[in-house]
Formats: structure tokens, sequence, C-alpha cells
């Protein structure tokens, strides 16, 4: 998968990399879904316009593209949240007369599941059996669950349902939960009836000095200090039992169990293909 939003980051990109050489540049044989990035957008308060996306869509050869969404916010009043359902809706009747219907991919957002029917029934009144529909906007609002005095236990059965309730509406669809996150997130996805997920958590995780641990955990290597004591606990008997049967890479050209421990407690390197294999993992586990 590739986002648009990195041409936020380097509005070049749009010139030098999305183009029609887009899997050339990517390395990419097989299929390639290709986002138009409306996440990204919002959180750096920068855009493209659909017509930016429309032109970048028809240039590229992504097997899927991902309608331009504006996804809510928590905070956002019902009425800017319907305004922003709205202007993606016509973000995808824009769009789906520019490229196709047949490559381009709808985005459900919604803060309850009355949002969430209200969108699938607007998406089925301009596509009614889509190849592919993507879940957006949701896993940002799980990783603030916390703070917003929402169990996480309660946030995750949210989505949970969410996932099911597309499922059902659109049930002859591909579904692809964009910008998942832990390894705990994707089971949920996938247990709940998404194909695909796609994720920079391993990433982000990584540079934050945790690693991924199979069945959704995720833990510091070693004690540091960090803003909130109690945000991630620090690897105990059972993760290090679970390291030692690690076979990604990084563990299993470590000379020794402490040898794995210190390798990821030293290199981002180290832990962030420690956590990509275990994501990859854990899809192709509950896929």
């Amino acid at each position: 998968m590739a986002s648009l939003g990195d041409a936020i980051h380097r509005p070049r990109m749009l010139q030098t990399v999305f183009t029609a050489g887009l899997k050339e540049k990517l390395f990419v044989t097989g299929p390639l879904m290709l986002d138009s990035g409306g996440f990204t957008m919002m959180m750096r308060h920068a855009c493209l316009t659909v017509v930016d996306v429309l032109s970048v869509f028809r240039a590229t050869s992504a097997d899927v593209v991902v309608s331009l969404d504006h996804p809510p916010l928590a905070s956002d009043a019902a009425e800017v949240r319907l305004r922003k359902y709205q202007q993606t809706l016509e973000n995808l009747k824009y769009l789906g007369a520019g490229v196709g219907y047949e490559r381009l991919a709808p985005v459900i957002h919604g803060l309850c599941l009355e949002e969430i029917e209200a969108n699938c029934v607007a998406v089925r009144s301009v596509i009614a059996h889509p190849r592919w529909i993507c879940i957006g906007g949701l896993v940002p609002l799980l990783r603030g669950s916390g703070r917003r005095g929402v169990k996480a236990a309660a946030a995750r059965g949210a989505l949970e349902a969410t996932i099911q309730h597309v499922r059902g509406a659109f049930p002859s669809s591909m579904l692809h939960v964009l910008g998942v996150g832990s390894p705990r997130t994707i089971t949920i996805a996938f247990q709940s009836g998404a194909d695909s997920v796609d994720s920079v958590g391993w990433r982000r995780a990584a540079g934050f000095g945790t690693v991924f641990l199979p069945g959704g955990t995720e833990k510091f290597v070693v004690d540091r200090p960090r803003k909130r004591a109690t945000s991630r606990n620090v690897l105990g008997t059972h993760d290090i039992e679970l390291l030692r049967r690690c076979v990604c890479p990084v563990c299993r050209n470590a000379e020794s169990l402490e040898g794995r421990v210190s390798r990821l407690a030293e290199s981002y390197i180290a832990r962030a293909a420690h956590n990509a294999w275990v994501v990859i993992d854990e899809a192709r586990t509950r896929a």
C-alpha cells in the first residue's frame, strides 16, 4: 500500500513518485492499493484537492484507489461530522466519474453505529456493490480512548461492532481497515470480518522503544523515562519467553536470548524489523 499522504510531507513526490511508473518506483510487482491521504491531510492541516487526487489516480497504475475522505474527530460537533460525511460522499461521486468505480474504494466513517449505517446507505446509493470498501478514522479514536475517559475494552468493542456492521452492509466487498495500529487491533479487525489492514504502528512503536509481541501486547524492551508511567510495561518473564520463540530475522540471527534483547534495546532498525514481522505474522495467522 502507498499513500498520497507522503506528498503532504514532500510535495515534489507528486511529480517524482506518484506518476505512471509508481509500481516500478516502489518495486511492487503485485497488487497495489493507493490511499488518498485524507487522514494525513487532516492531521497536517494541509490538503490536496479532489482534483489533484483524481489527476494522480488517473496517472498511476494502482489496482485499488481509496476515495478522498474527511475523517471525523471525536471533538467534532454533530453538524461538523455531517458536513465531513457529505464532502466524503461528494468526493466519491467526483472520483467515480473520473476513474470509474471498478477500482475505487469508498471509505466509511462514523462515531456510532447510527452514523456508520447512514454512511453505508449513502455509499450504496452511489455504488451498490463496490469491489473494496474501507473503514477509516476509527483507530486514532481507539488510540486516544484512555485520555477521553473511555475504557479501552469498550473502545475495542465499538471497533469490533463497526467492522461487523460494515461487513454485513457490504457482504460481497473486500473490506480494508485503514490505519490499524497494534497487533491486538489487527486481531480484532480480522476476527470481526476484515479482509486486510494497513499499519505504520510497527514503525512508530520502534521509535518509542517498544516491541510488538504475538497476541497483541506492546512492551518497552528496557525501562526508560516516559510521560505516562503507566503507558506501557517493560518486558516481563512471559514476554522474554515469547522472544525466545520468535523467528523474525532479528531474533533468529542473535546468538543468545540475551543477545536478542540487547539488539532490540539498542537498535531502532532491529525493533522496526521485529515489529513488522510480528504484524505480518499476525495478519497471516488471522486471515
